[in-house]
């Protein structure tokens, strides 16, 4: 990106700083921030500054953090969405004695909304993170939003069967099932995953995520609504 002083380019800088940080974990150094981002040395010394003075990110030692503010803003992403997926995810979690992960197409990725893990599964997630290659719910939401990901040859099967599966791609011992949860005129508007040991065999869990997915959608629907006639 070439130096800029003003306008558009200072945006993308500054968030392509933020990117990089979330990718190193939310925190880096200087060095690791311009092998990231490719950006000049002086141009992400400048960015960084000026992000600190605004509480975006934060010093840390000799390097820099994300910041209160952008997690302050950040929360209040998808509000309708996300008070939903805290109140059901929980719930049926327990029900189907499975994690649970609601993801969702933006920014050209599929990122993470919501999810409830189970103790023994090792599963992170983390509202706002992108999805591995290959995990069913990325595979689910790429076949209905071809944007998402390169071609991929399951995509009619997918869109055919109603569901994704994979074994093993999150981590090993676990398989991950991904439903559709559409919106009211039936777009797929997120998928609605289940991570099983690999013993319990993912595509089991199909018909009651299905289930769950289409009165998750139901209730979003009817929450989105009330808010906008308020």
């Amino acid at each position: 990106m070439r130096e800029t002083i003003g306008g558009r380019g200072v945006l993308e800088g500054a968030f392509t700083l933020l990117e990089a940080l979330d990718e190193h974990g939310g925190q880096a150094g200087l060095t690791q921030l311009v092998r990231t981002t490719g950006l000049p040395k002086t141009t992400v010394h400048r960015l960084l500054d000026q992000l600190a003075d605004l509480g975006a990110v934060e010093r840390a030692g000799r390097g820099y953090r994300i910041g209160s503010r952008v997690f302050r803003l950040g929360r209040r992403w998808q509000p309708e969405l996300r008070d939903l997926a805290k109140e059901w995810l929980p719930v049926l979690s327990a029900r189907m004695r499975a994690s649970l992960v609601l993801v969702v197409p933006r920014e050209g990725r599929a990122l993470v909304a919501a999810g409830a893990v189970l103790p023994a599964d090792d599963v992170p997630v983390w509202p706002g993170s992108p999805l591995p290659p290959g995990t069913a719910a990325g595979r689910l939401l790429a076949a209905h939003h071809p944007a998402l990901a390169e071609p991929d040859t399951d995509a009619l099967e997918i869109r055919a069967n109603g569901f994704a599966a994979e074994s093993e791609t999150i981590a090993e011992g676990l398989g991950c099932a991904a439903v559709a949860v559409r919106t009211p005129d039936g777009r797929v508007g997120a998928a609605l995953a289940a991570v099983l040991p690999v013993r319990r065999d993912p595509v089991s869990a199909v018909t009651a995520l299905a289930s769950s997915a289409r009165s998750f959608g139901t209730a979003l629907a009817e929450s989105t609504g009330r808010n906008r006639a308020g």
